[in-house]
């Protein structure tokens, strides 16, 4: 896939998941659903995630996404939080939606298994436990990369520290439940206390 294939393939993915979503995405929810794909699915997004505040990023799913939004293929819609700290972003189909999915061709057809897995899964979860979820996966496979072999308690310590927030017993929920489903290189038996 050269540059801008690729660049329509991003944009027409992230269109593709917010027409076929169950419930409304936001740009958190839409970054975290592009990590996922690319990180467990080895989805060909070309995207360089770094751990942030809010989970892994990389700008660039947001340029995808702002564009996508230019072209009509999404539309954004400012709403407030219903806890009342603050506003952000729901993405719908926009009136052009079609534009994207026809400049890529069969490429988008061809993950549209690992689009539906990715929603099924996580496209009911909420933005805080899309940060959390996406958070686990990414410190599990850093701990992969350099070949750093993570108890349970230990990933559930590394978490806890960048996600102070979230309960023990929570993360330590999301980490068995992650690892039962096989998402982990932590293994489910090595749960236990944080």
């Amino acid at each position: 896939m050269n540059d801008q294939s690729q660049l329509w393939f991003r944009q027409a993915l992230l269109g593709q998941l917010v027409s076929q979503s169950p419930s409304k995405l936001g740009r958190t929810a839409l970054m975290k659903l592009a990590y996922l794909l690319q990180t467990i699915k080895e989805v060909p997004l070309g995207y360089d995630f770094r751990m942030y505040t809010y989970g892994p990023f990389d700008s660039d799913v947001l340029n995808d996404l702002s564009m996508a939004e230019s072209l009509g293929a999404v539309s954004a819609q400012m709403v407030h939080f219903p806890s009342g700290s603050g506003y952000g972003y729901e993405f719908a189909p926009g009136p052009q939606s079609g534009v994207l999915k026809q400049r890529v061709g069969n490429v988008l057809a061809d993950y549209q298994q690992e689009i539906d897995w990715a929603l099924q899964e996580f496209g009911r979860h909420s933005a805080a436990d899309l940060e959390l979820i996406t958070t686990i996966i990414y410190a599990d496979r850093d701990a992969s990369r350099q070949r750093k072999a993570l108890t349970f308690q230990d990933l559930g310590r590394q978490v806890k520290g960048i996600k102070p927030h979230f309960s023990n017993e929570y993360i330590a929920g999301k980490i068995e439940e992650l690892a039962g489903k096989g998402l982990l290189a932590v293994r489910a038996e090595n749960c236990g206390a944080l």
